[in-house]
């Protein structure tokens, strides 16, 4: 929160303080006009009285849509500021990171955890204020009439907020949970509909609906928790609310008839008893509100716990990749080691690299290869040691990526092959093709490269997916490419064609691939055994 949005909202909480202040008087208006006409019979001596009223109503109208306009305006603007944070720090965040949220988390946090905050902002710091100013200003206008009526508005009040913070701290824990729910399910959800096509195949969507049914039925009996928890909330502050006006009620009109000659100050007059009478339950509206916006504090207190888990420092983020690139030359990795929290997964090591290597990174899993490649690609900072392109600590060269399951978004053929930005005409569309032997699954496409692919190619086989992601990669102007374990899960045949279209991508590039298939390994440059790197402890185990 800015300072200039932290001065917006005090002066929206402020605005609405006035308002507040303007309806007391408006009260005594009204008191005034009804003793006047009971005192004269006649309306026309209370019109300057009602005149008044007028006035002063709309001038409260004004007010108090200033001060929700500046309200909702400020909190708008601190939600913006605070989903550009969450989505800053998601982007930084390493996909090496073990406890990196799900993206059904993720979707939570930038929707419900931030909209949370929205009714804290415009309704809990106002009338936490009005709290503050409006009650004692009452009882010391009470107290001006008639000592007793305060008393019972003093008695009574107090109760109120001892029974909400003890409700309130029950209230956040279970407002904490629910949305910890809500988030887990989300995830499972997304899961669940990402994996629909293999739930269909191995029949275990009704085992997947089961799940979600139990994971609904605990959100829901969460919800009900802290519903019920509101209700026993509003309940208690009405019970006291209803007691303390009634009390005052009884005691003016008793006093009026005459059973009554104490507590006031000289006898309580018409127009004193019918504006105690009217604000008496002025004393309560601010604590009434507080109480209903206390649940909208512990919601967005809740919220922030899980916002600000999302932005500890502590989590493993990119390291700050420079924004210059230049050509590979090349890449030298000088006493490198990597450790993740406590455990070292590369003892230091040193490797160099020339342009236009293909280098295959070998050894049983577990060793370290995903982790030499992440290093190299930038999604994970060294612990030691120095990794410079071209001698220079200050650039970095252009890395395209192959994994396992390449990533692909829901869009055409022909916008998913050009993710790296690079433009290219039909023939450039089936050069690649061609690179990466895929021509079967264009012809097969009934709209070829205008064909709508649904995220991650779910609509294609993994080795089409493979075949595909390889001729983005031959479009794409990368100087380095790292391939982890592309051949994985793949029968022979399409293994075989996937290796080709690599190699032949990769032709006047640095191909760095971590693989067991003993044929990528046949056909690089040099094989590099992670369990023994230069420079390294033999036989050390990631």
């Amino acid at each position: 929160m800015t300072g200039a949005q932290r001065r917006t909202l005090n002066l929206s909480a402020w605005a609405s303080v006035a308002g507040s202040l303007i309806l007391i008087a408006e009260l005594g208006c009204v008191a005034l006009a009804i003793a006047e006409i009971l005192n004269t019979r006649s309306a026309a001596a209370a019109f300057s009285y009602l005149a008044a009223f007028l006035v002063l109503a709309l001038a409260r109208i004004a007010i108090e849509g200033v001060s929700t306009t500046l309200a909702a305006n400020a909190a708008e603007e601190i939600k913006l500021h605070a989903r550009r944070e969450l989505s800053g720090a998601i982007a930084e965040l390493s996909p090496v990171d073990r406890v990196r949220p799900l993206a059904g988390e993720i979707a939570n946090l930038l929707t419900s955890h931030v909209d949370a905050l929205g009714p804290y902002l415009t309704r809990y710091r106002p009338s936490r204020l009005r709290t503050a100013v409006i009650p004692p200003a009452v009882l010391i206008i009470t107290a001006y009439f008639s000592w007793v009526a305060a008393a019972v508005l003093l008695v009574a009040g107090p109760l109120i907020p001892i029974f909400m913070a003890l409700i309130g701290a029950e209230a956040r824990s279970a407002s904490e949970r629910q949305l910890q729910q809500i988030g887990t399910m989300n995830a499972e959800l997304l899961d669940r509909l990402q994996g629909l096509t293999t739930l269909r195949l191995f029949d275990a969507i009704p085992r997947a609906a089961e799940s979600l049914l139990r994971e609904g039925q605990e959100i829901r009996k969460r919800t009900m928790a802290v519903l019920r928890i509101a209700f026993i909330s509003s309940a208690v502050l009405e019970l006291f609310s209803a007691l303390g006006v009634a009390f005052a009620a009884v005691y003016i009109g008793f006093s009026l008839l005459g059973y009554f000659q104490f507590g006031a100050y000289g006898g309580l007059s018409l127009t004193g008893a019918l504006f105690v009478l009217m604000i008496a339950p002025e004393y309560f509206r601010p604590l009434r509100d507080f109480a209903a916006a206390y649940h909208d504090q512990a919601s967005a207190f809740a919220a922030c716990n899980e916002i600000e888990k999302l932005l500890d420092q502590s989590r493993r983020r990119l390291p700050t990749r420079s924004a210059e690139t230049v050509p590979l030359v090349r890449l030298e990795l000088d006493e490198v080691s990597v450790a993740l929290g406590d455990t070292t997964i590369l003892p230091t090591f040193s490797l160099h690299i020339e342009r236009g290597e293909c280098i295959a990174l070998v050894g049983p899993s577990g060793t370290g290869k995903s982790m030499l490649l992440a290093l190299i690609a930038g999604l994970v900072a060294p612990a030691g040691g120095r990794l410079s392109v071209n001698g220079r600590d200050d650039v970095s060269c252009t890395i395209a990526w192959l994994g396992q399951k390449p990533a692909f978004t829901q869009g055409s053929v022909k916008a998913n092959l050009l993710m790296s930005r690079v433009l290219a005409d039909r023939d450039g569309f089936d050069a690649a093709i061609r690179t990466a032997h895929a021509e079967d699954i264009i012809a097969k496409l009934e709209r070829g490269y205008d064909e709508v692919l649904r995220e991650n190619a779910a609509n294609l086989s993994g080795g089409e997916a493979q075949r595909l992601a390889i001729a983005r990669l031959a479009l794409s102007k990368a100087d380095l490419i790292l391939a982890d374990e592309p051949t994985e899960h793949l029968d022979a045949d399409t293994a075989e064609a996937v290796i080709d279209g690599l190699f032949s991508s990769a032709k006047g590039r640095t191909l760095i691939v971590a693989t067991h298939d003993a044929r990528i390994v046949g056909r690089a440059d040099r094989a590099i055994d992670v369990r023994h790197l230069p420079g390294k402890s033999f036989g050390a185990a990631a």
